[in-house]
């Protein structure tokens, strides 16, 4: 089975990885000296290198192969979610966003968000390792909290979709053609947008959509969005 390792000190023929990537990679798979292993950097190159310093706290790796994949770009994929109060839901969502494929993760503090603060170097991490279980070479970006006000002004560049549960005309989110510019789909607290969160959108001529018949979790809303736009991306 192949294993991922990932680091963000790589030169033009040597990889160092860090004391968590290293003793993973020494104590938990027992690599040694002269063992072949697979490094991806987080921005689309997966290297193929031979260890020549087995250390646990410093392992050292010499490039032999470096691959480049092609990042799809068709369908960029920015879901910004309103943390939840617990944070393994939190961080589950993470995982399983960055497993499918998610490009960016927002995180946005709305009227009835009960968590203000979110742990973003845990979450960098989740998603680091997240990369290396689903194979992928591309690291998502994680956005710390913003309000939702500031989120939108950020944003105000780009198409924009919300899901929220009040009563009016949303197209589903499966059926839209979401090819071209770059988008970001809003998912809401529990309790969902206040009526002002959902007018303010509005006005901004963020589009409203839904993701089905049923009331999701927040978490739920963000991994059925992510899955969605994937599937897009497959068509």
């Amino acid at each position: 089975m192949t294993n991922y390792f990932y680091s963000d000190s790589i030169s033009s023929d040597i990889i160092i990885l860090d004391r968590v990537e290293s003793n993973h990679c020494i104590n938990v798979l027992r690599k040694s000296k002269g063992d072949t292993i697979h490094v991806v950097d987080g921005k689309g190159k997966l290297y193929i290198g031979e260890i020549i310093n087995a250390n646990k706290i410093q392992c050292q790796i010499v490039i032999k192969e470096i691959i480049k994949k092609n990042k799809y770009k068709e369908n960029y994929i920015h879901i910004a979610i309103s943390p939840t109060k617990n944070h393994d839901r939190i961080n589950w969502f993470t995982e399983k966003a960055v497993e499918i494929g998610v490009n960016e993760i927002s995180f946005i503090k709305c009227e009835r968000t009960l968590r203000k603060k979110i742990r973003i170097n845990k979450l960098n991490r989740i998603a680091i390792t997240a990369m290396k279980q689903s194979l992928k070479t591309y690291l998502p970006k994680i956005n710390d909290i913003v309000t939702f006000s500031d989120f939108l002004n950020r944003n105000e560049n780009k198409i924009g979709y919300i899901c929220h549960l009040e009563k009016g005309n949303k197209n589903s989110l499966f059926s839209l053609n979401l090819k071209g510019n770059e988008k970001f789909i809003l998912i809401g607290p529990e309790g969902d947008f206040s009526s002002d969160e959902i007018e303010l959108a509005l006005d901004k001529n963020i589009y409203p959509i839904s993701l089905g018949k049923s009331r999701l979790r927040t978490e739920t809303a963000g991994i059925v969005a992510c899955h969605l736009l994937n599937l897009k991306n497959n068509e």
